[in-house]
């Protein structure tokens, strides 16, 4: 039976926003609740905001506490909130929603996130305005240059902001402020929610950023008003989207525990950098700050503790990085710089996976939307230790994608992993990352590209997905210890060659399958 019950609302329903969160839950001893993958919308359709709220409604009672994306109650979903049509007014009456729950369930904690609108720097308009396709990249000039004269003075950013903004249509321009201003003032009644105290823990994190924007100047309004109300142990900012539902899925579990118990340990973590100098220096693709202080962040926010002593950590998280500059496999972008592999840094790693003397994990930040296929490759089963020793890997999407993901994995096997159930759970879990995040993304998903290229597919074709990706999949995980895991078929939850979901199952005798 599970410790605890948590009812959520993620952002969509691909496999890495919803079912792959439960399995975070599951790795704790708990169950997280979500709506039917189907009722979540599709990529660009936003779901049904009523009927998710009766839904809301009709499982209340039955759980132990709330974590809602506010933008999929809001809007919908998060790629709808930048285009959706609805007004403001039409927007901020959904919340009363949590309203309604903190008065009826006034000791059941409550969360939420909500992102603030990214500001996407190239011409692709998939999840934009259809305008985006021709004027993205003037948008993000016009941002960019428009918020850095703001902050600098410098004449040089006026001027190319001007240049900029003079490309785009006016029609287009308002239409964009407009939609910006709107969703600005949607998280601003969020903000009051909070002081309220209807929402107990808010994060609102920065999706697909740069150092100044829009969404910068943003930004520092939000975090100002939040100074001003002392409200930032309530109120969290920082880079990342997809994976917040972790985040306060595993300190909301740490709240239930503490209101138990009346004690909760926090999770112990230590990092040992590869290439300390580059990684101090490393400012992630997408992302507004240096990525060592987006690590703090992270592990901060799901709970846990920094400490710098390794024999002190209950965990070591590794962070790997290749250079300063993040490639990037969906976009082809490649390494800034190349510093390679530290022979010593990867035999250490080796040696603590071979001995288990403490528990390890992998953060894989040398690319963005994939991990590294020579540091994998470096660490695949060599004389009884394994990728399938690791604690925890993640190398997905951003570099915030990744760190939020694999901190809350880890607390979330905290005080659990004596149980062989757990144990089980965890290892499914970390099979999965590497299937997707290693094999896929770094790996498989340009031979998909080319194969569908070469035979005149349109992106997102299944058949070539299957023929490409599922007989190595099988076979890698069999060679590489993961004997519990079976892979049974693979999709693409939204019709593109861009992410993958995975249909995999424990097979290990005597452990339960949790509900997912």
């Amino acid at each position: 039976m599970a410790k605890y019950k948590i009812l959520a609302l993620p952002v969509d329903g691909r496999p890495v926003t919803r079912e792959q969160v439960q399995m975070v839950a599951c790795i704790a001893n708990c169950e997280v609740l979500c709506p039917p993958v189907h009722s979540l919308g599709h990529f660009r359709d936003a779901a049904d905001r009523d009927l998710l709220a009766s839904w809301v409604a009709q499982h209340a009672d039955a759980v132990d506490g709330f974590i809602f994306s506010l933008d999929m109650l809001i809007y919908g979903g998060l790629v709808p909130s930048r285009f959706i049509a609805d007004s403001q007014q039409a927007l901020t009456a959904r919340l009363g929603l949590l309203t309604g729950l903190k008065a009826s369930y006034p000791d059941k904690p409550l969360y939420g996130f909500c992102a603030t609108m990214r500001m996407s720097n190239n011409n692709e308009n998939e999840e934009e305005k259809r305008y985006w396709a021709q004027y993205g990249t003037d948008i993000w000039a016009w941002s960019f240059h428009s918020d850095r004269y703001a902050c600098t003075g410098n004449t040089q950013d006026q001027e190319r902001a001007e240049t900029a903004k003079n490309r785009i249509p006016k029609e287009i321009q308002r239409d964009y402020l407009d939609t910006r201003a709107r969703n600005f003032g949607v998280t601003r009644e969020v903000l009051a929610l909070v002081e309220r105290g209807i929402i107990d823990r808010l994060i609102l994190p920065q999706d697909d950023t740069a150092e100044y924007g829009f969404n910068i100047a943003e930004r520092r309004q939000l975090q100002q008003w939040v100074a001003e109300r002392n409200l930032q142990y309530s109120i969290l900012i920082y880079p990342g989207a997809d994976e917040v539902i972790y985040t306060l899925l595993v300190h909301q579990l740490q709240t239930l525990e503490q209101r138990k118990s009346g004690r909760v340990s926090a999770l112990r973590v230590a990092l040992r950098p590869h290439h300390p100098g580059a990684l101090a220096s490393m400012v992630a693709r997408y992302e507004d700050r240096p990525v060592m202080e987006s690590i703090h962040c992270q592990i901060h926010a799901a709970g846990a503790e920094l400490v710098a002593d390794e024999a002190a950590a209950d965990v070591v998280i590794a962070v790997h990085c290749r250079g300063a500059t993040q490639g990037d496999w969906a976009m082809q972008y490649p390494l800034g710089e190349d510093l390679g592999l530290d022979a010593h840094w990867v035999a250490q790693l080796k040696q603590d996976l071979k001995e288990k003397r403490r528990p390890v994990a992998l953060l894989d930040l040398a690319y963005a939307n994939g991990g590294d296929p020579d540091l994998v490759a470096a660490l695949e089963e060599t004389r009884g230790a394994g990728l399938s020793d690791l604690q925890a890997y993640s190398g997905w999407n951003t570099a915030s994608n990744s760190i939020g993901s694999l901190v809350a994995q880890l607390c979330a096997g905290m005080g659990e992993q004596e149980y062989a159930e757990q144990k089980a759970y965890n290892q499914h879990l970390l099979a999965t990352r590497l299937l997707d995040d290693y094999l896929y993304q770094s790996r498989l998903r340009q031979a998909l590209r080319a194969v569908q290229q070469e035979r005149g597919l349109a992106d997102g074709d299944r058949l070539a997905l299957e023929q490409v990706y599922v007989a190595t999949a099988r076979q890698w995980l069999q060679q590489q210890g993961f004997a519990s895991v079976s892979l049974e078929s693979v999709y693409f939850p939204w019709s593109r060659s861009f992410e993958i979901g995975l249909r995999t199952s424990l097979v290990t005798a005597g452990a339960v399958e949790c509900a997912v």
